[in-house]
């Protein structure tokens, strides 16, 4: 019960109606189940909370809050309490006629809808999706292309929004002989390095990307990255512009990966949920077209149509037109020359 009421204040007060008129059927009564009392109350009678009720409760309840409450005594004692209270709060409401609400009937109805299309789904659907290891290596066979590591690099960048900084580095790399992981170092720790090659834990290292690994804007840094030998660095500043604001790269090309094939072994986790996820699609679309072909189900999406502005002359209550638009009405008064 105590994740339902959980529920009140993570997500308001019209779930909490649901929940409420749902619950309010079976807790307005006296509790009746025998076992070890762990908490009792009165209101309009003798109300008894049993160790093996509440062991049960926490049973249906997410394995996460089952972690929270029954692992330690005093996660048991607070859901003893929860529960308790609970149970007041749904007495109190019950006793105010709540669950005679027509709003809340209504929510109840819609939140039954809701579990009984999950249910079906469940037994239609999901109770058939069990896929062997065979149908994964299938699905990996047939979908190969999708499990390609394409062309990667990896470059020492120095990536900074002020030019002449750029432009002192690129000077000492190309003139001085410095070393770029030195320099790229030496601005991380001023916190001037930004974008590629920025993480402070490793100045200046981007790590292995695609051409795909960033967007369009900074397609001239990307290009270059690719189209250099290893251990050559640009020796013009490569400049890019980032939502209006102008950065300066200078990069040195450590190593480059050829497009692969990944192996099962290594993709497999992935393949095993996108063919799940296929099956599911598949066993839906299947389940649902037998299901309308079953009940003749006709759609006229030709008869659907959006609203039209309304280019009416808007009319206030008491009739009298509102428009903007004055006619000449002629005046009691004199025409003034």
């Amino acid at each position: 019960m105590q994740y339902y009421l959980s529920t009140i204040c993570k997500f308001g007060q019209s779930c909490f109606l649901i929940i409420l008129a749902v619950m309010l059927g079976c807790s307005g009564k006296a509790n009746a189940i025998d076992g070890t009392v762990i908490a009792e109350f009165e209101w309009k009678g003798k109300h008894q909370i049993t160790l093996e009720e509440m062991m049960q409760e926490i049973s249906e309840l997410p394995e996460y809050k089952q972690n929270q409450y029954a692992k330690s005594k005093e996660g048991l004692v607070e859901y003893m309490t929860l529960m308790a209270e609970s149970r007041l709060i749904l007495l109190m409401a019950k006793e105010q006629d709540l669950d005679q609400k027509g709003e809340i009937k209504r929510k109840v109805q819609e939140y039954l809808h809701e579990l009984m299309v999950e249910k079906i789904t469940d037994i239609e659907v999901e109770q058939k999706v069990k896929p062997t290891d065979d149908d994964f290596r299938t699905y990996y066979e047939e979908n190969k292309k999708d499990y390609v590591s394409p062309d990667q690099v990896r470059v020492t960048c120095i990536a900074v929004s002020d030019q002449e900084t750029a432009t002192k580095a690129l000077a000492e790399i190309h003139q001085e002989g410095r070393d770029i992981t030195e320099i790229a170092k030496e601005l991380s720790d001023k916190g001037q390095l930004e974008g590629p090659g920025s993480d402070p834990s490793n100045p200046g290292d981007t790590d292995f990307f695609s051409r795909e690994s960033f967007s369009q804007v900074v397609k001239p840094f990307v290009d270059k990255a690719f189209e250099m030998e290893i251990g050559d660095i640009n020796e013009k500043l490569v400049e890019v512009e980032v939502q209006g604001s102008k950065y300066y790269m200078i990069f040195r090309k450590e190593e480059f990966k050829k497009e692969r094939q990944k192996p099962y072994e290594e993709v497999k986790d992935d393949v095993a949920y996108e063919a799940e996820e296929k099956l599911r699609a598949d066993l839906t679309k299947s389940w649902l077209g037998k299901l309308k072909d079953q009940a003749s189900v006709k759609m006229f999406g030709d008869r659907i149509e959006l609203p039209k502005a309304d280019d009416a002359e808007k009319v206030d209550p008491a009739g009298e037109n509102t428009s903007s638009e004055v006619e000449n009405v002629p005046s009691n008064e004199p025409a003034k020359e």
